[in-house]
């Protein structure tokens, strides 16, 4: 049974609640709500962006509308220093203390029958997480879509790089209501105001800028949150006061988990699924549900397709966005707060790549065993066209290593894959073909498969390499290679050489010449290479502007400018005292 068979025929809504912070601070809600007697179980989500607005209201997972026709109360407050509430904007900060308040203040209304749950994407859904890493009890059931968990390798940084393009886009989309609170004359928000429509327009050169810490717009405006998060490479107390992964233990609430295979917060849903499974407590950890589909973060607000990405367009059993969330949802908080049997209760649903099929496994990741994929090459890997190879067999001798330059002036660029950076470029899936002619990008491919190999689950590359610089950077992107030359990209991996044992803290700078290994997170990915098709592997040191460019000087981030930048010699090696391996998890059965 789904819904409420004594829906509600009319919705009250209460506009523009203040509610007060331990700190006198007042958030600004509306309250939408069944006419008549309540009390009702209630919804909380706490936006960035305008609580009025039908953009953040009604199109992003849930219509506040369909949640009162099944009987829910809904809450939907504006964040601190955002839109009608007070103070400053300062992002992630201020959560967990402003959500608990929210939380305490809706138990005491006489509308709210005690029985909560919360909901939200991107940064709503951080909002969300921030509750149910409180552990409150009266916290039922929580929905998230598209959003970190560790603030530091998820969001801002990913294994030591800075994720440039996302950051860039985030702080510039955030600055234009952080103008019009300035306590300046109307001549200085205009004059702003032009300079931040212009860094808009202009935002791919705005992101090439060098150093990357050069945004003095954002400091005049007194967006600080930029330049923090380069002040603070390192995961120190500046993070661990966001970190929801870290209060995984926490997290007793089931937890619907939405993502897709494209968006740049995949690795976040996926390192707090496994966080949550591993210690978190019941019935939060018997009951995840985890929906992964073929979809880039934009999809799920895409007006032409929500079931293209990048240049692939998959069709109607693809489509995202809130037609398909909102009943999800719904059903989520049905189960968890009214009692009544809607929807699975776990597992994990997702949607296999190259079948283009939705699959349904018990857990995360489906059973499979391990297909090791060994780099080889007479050292002419260099482009599309080279001798590199992904063969099964490891390397036997001495064999020669492959080598390019990096020249940080002349990065290799991103083209798709998992970014947020919708004013600089789009994601998803796009042809490489013409990146793999590139002299700094080495490709190693199989042979032409002459059977399916579906694999699921996470890939990873263990990479022998030598660099002439301290420090330096090492990419990794795996691509299906049609038989017409169409590679769509797959799965993408970085790790900068100052984080190659641990995203949190540092290692020694690199010796010269000096061989070293190198685990590169490729996320997780499933996906079907069929007949005819051929894997390719790439290597290179660079994937810019979804990253920053590493320097090779070894500096702090935002230090060097473009008359710092080194050139690297980069040498990977493949021999069998060195043997660089991809990693992959094979399905079992007659496509795997």
């Amino acid at each position: 049974m789904t819904g409420n068979a004594l829906a509600p025929s009319s919705v009250i809504v209460e506009r523009d609640l203040s509610i007060e912070m331990r700190d006198g601070i007042v958030l600004a809600a509306d309250l939408y709500r069944p006419q008549g007697d309540g009390p009702h179980p209630t919804l909380l989500y706490r936006v960035r962006g305008s609580r009025s607005a039908a953009f953040i209201s009604g199109l992003l997972m849930l219509n506040p509308l369909e949640a009162v026709r099944r009987g829910y109360a809904v809450l939907i407050q504006e964040v601190r220093g955002r839109a009608g509430s007070q103070a400053r904007w300062h992002p992630f900060v201020h959560e967990r203390e402003d959500g608990e308040d929210t939380l305490s203040w809706t138990l005491a209304q006489e509308w709210c029958d005690g029985r909560l749950g919360t909901y939200g994407t991107a940064y709503s859904a951080q909002t969300a997480l921030a509750l149910a890493a409180l552990g409150r009890d009266e916290l039922r059931a929580v929905a998230v879509l598209g959003t970190g968990a560790d603030y530091h390798n998820g969001w801002v940084y990913t294994n030591g790089a800075f994720e440039l393009g996302w950051n860039v886009y985030w702080a510039y989309m955030t600055l234009g209501e952080s103008i019009e609170r300035l306590d300046v004359d109307e001549q200085r928000k205009a004059e702003l105001r032009g300079r931040y429509e212009q860094a808009m327009i202009e935002e791919p050169a705005v992101a090439a800028r060098l150093p990357i810490s050069d945004h003095p717009l954002l400091v005049e405006c007194g967006e600080l949150q930029y330049q923090e998060w380069l002040e603070h490479p390192d995961y120190d107390d500046y993070w661990r006061r966001i970190d929801v992964l870290a209060d995984a233990h926490r997290i007793a609430a089931p937890m619907l988990s939405i993502v897709g295979w494209h968006d740049n917060f995949l690795k976040s849903h996926m390192d707090l699924y496994r966080a949550i499974s591993e210690r978190g407590p019941e019935p939060g950890r018997s009951h995840h549900r985890l929906v992964i589909g073929p979809w880039e973060h934009a999809n799920y607000v895409s007006p032409f397709s929500t079931s293209r990405t990048g240049a692939v367009e998959l069709g109607p059993r693809a489509a995202c966005g809130v037609s398909r969330s909102g009943p999800m949802l719904l059903d989520w908080f049905d189960r968890w707060l009214t009692g009544l049997d809607a929807g699975p209760a776990g597992g994990v649903r997702y949607w296999q790549l190259g079948e283009n099929e939705w699959k349904e496994s018990a857990a995360w990741p489906p059973p499979s065993h391990e297909r090791a994929l060994y780099l080889h090459s007479s050292g002419g890997a260099a482009t599309r066209e080279g001798d590199g190879l992904l063969l099964d067999e490891p390397p036997v001798g001495a064999l020669p290593p492959d080598s390019y330059v990096y020249d940080p002036l002349d990065p290799v660029p991103t083209l798709g894959g998992k970014t947020l950076m919708p004013t600089i470029m789009g994601a998803g899936i796009e042809d490489q073909s013409e990146i793999q002619l590139r002299k700094d990008v080495l490709c190693y491919r199989s042979p032409v498969l002459t059977e399916p190999l579906a694999i699921a689950g996470p890939l990873r590359l263990r990479l022998w390499a030598c660099s002439s610089a301290p420090d330096t950077d090492f990419t990794a992107k795996l691509c299906d290679v049609a038989p017409g030359g169409f590679a769509a990209n797959l799965a993408e991996g970085i790790v900068r050489a100052r984080y190659r044992d641990s995203a949190r803290a540092r290692s020694a700078p690199l010796q010269p010449g000096e061989p070293t290994m190198f685990e590169i997170d490729l996320w997780d990915l499933a996906h079907t290479f069929l007949p005819g098709h051929r894997l390719l592997l790439e290597i290179s040191s660079s994937n810019f502007p979804r990253f920053d460019r590493n320097m090779n000087t070894g500096h702090e981030p935002g230090a060097d400018g473009a008359a710092d930048a080194r050139k690297a010699a980069q040498l990977v090696l493949h021999d069998q005292r060195h043997p660089s391996v991809l990693r992959l998890p094979e399905l079992p059965g007659p496509a795997g």
